[in-house]
């Protein structure tokens, strides 16, 4: 096998690890769409839990080798990108 089969086997692969993280995205979403109805507006920011959940994933990502610095940036792009999909859906519902 030559370099360029290795690559697209290799990216084959990633592809696939792309749509399962898509499909868990999408379950996040489902489940950020049934929590909102029972929030307050000053209840969509939770400060606190966000702390919480970069502490353990900072502690899992450990485990894994996986470099902390990565995971901080991939969850708080995530996060903030929930936290304004959470916002949209709170201004829909009460108009």
């Amino acid at each position: 096998m030559n370099k360029s089969e290795k690559i697209r086997n290799i990216r084959a692969k990633i592809d696939e690890i792309d749509l399962k993280i898509l499909n868990l995205i999408s379950e996040r979403k489902d489940l950020v769409t049934e929590i909102v109805k029972f929030k307050n507006r000053n209840q969509i920011i939770d400060q606190e839990r966000i702390s919480k959940i970069l502490e353990s994933l900072d502690v899992e990502a450990s485990k894994r080798g996986i470099p902390r610095a990565l995971v901080r940036k991939l969850w708080e792009g995530m996060i903030q990108s929930f936290i304004s999909y959470e916002e949209e859906l709170f201004n829909k519902s009460k108009n």
